[in-house]
């Protein structure tokens, strides 16, 4: 499979997990790394959208395609997905789900709905796995997004 990760030129080659482990995210705590991506670049663009203020468009932004082969990609129960979305507190259900998953260690990368897009999935990658280093770095383009996207 496919997928996709946005980010600055200067962190586009770091796939550490370390921007989610100094901030946490919504599948991981604060102190718990994990490499967010997209199954598609529409996807992973609307994911970087949502925060940014809309004012500035964000300089020198590149994509870049990540490989690994299916049976290392778990995917996480839909009808679980919809059920704790609904929830009141939802944050700390999916905060729970990701940490659970990645201390299992049960596979390396996990398929998860998008919140924004919840019919497309978002990729996560445990890169304390020990099969961290079958995930492949495949092609880095410069990503240039349309200025109306910031208006």
């Amino acid at each position: 499979m496919k997928f996709y990760r946005i980010s600055t030129s200067e962190y586009i080659h770091d796939i550490s997990g370390t921007g989610a482990q100094l901030y946490g995210g919504r599948w991981n705590d604060k102190g718990t790394a994990l490499l967010y991506c997209s199954e598609n670049v529409s996807l992973a663009i609307l994911e970087i959208l949502v925060h940014f203020d809309g004012l500035t468009v964000p300089e020198n932004l590149e994509l870049l395609q990540l490989e690994l082969d299916d049976k290392h990609i778990e995917t996480f129960s839909v009808s679980k997905f919809r059920k704790i979305r609904k929830s009141k507190d939802a944050e700390y259900q999916f905060k729970t789900a990701g940490q659970k998953w990645i201390e299992s260690k049960k596979s390396l990368a996990l398929k998860v709905p998008s919140i924004i897009a919840p019919q497309e999935c978002n990729i996560l990658i445990n890169p304390n796995h020990p099969k961290f280093k079958l995930l492949k770095k495949k092609k880095k383009t410069k990503l240039d997004l349309d200025e109306r996207l910031f208006k």
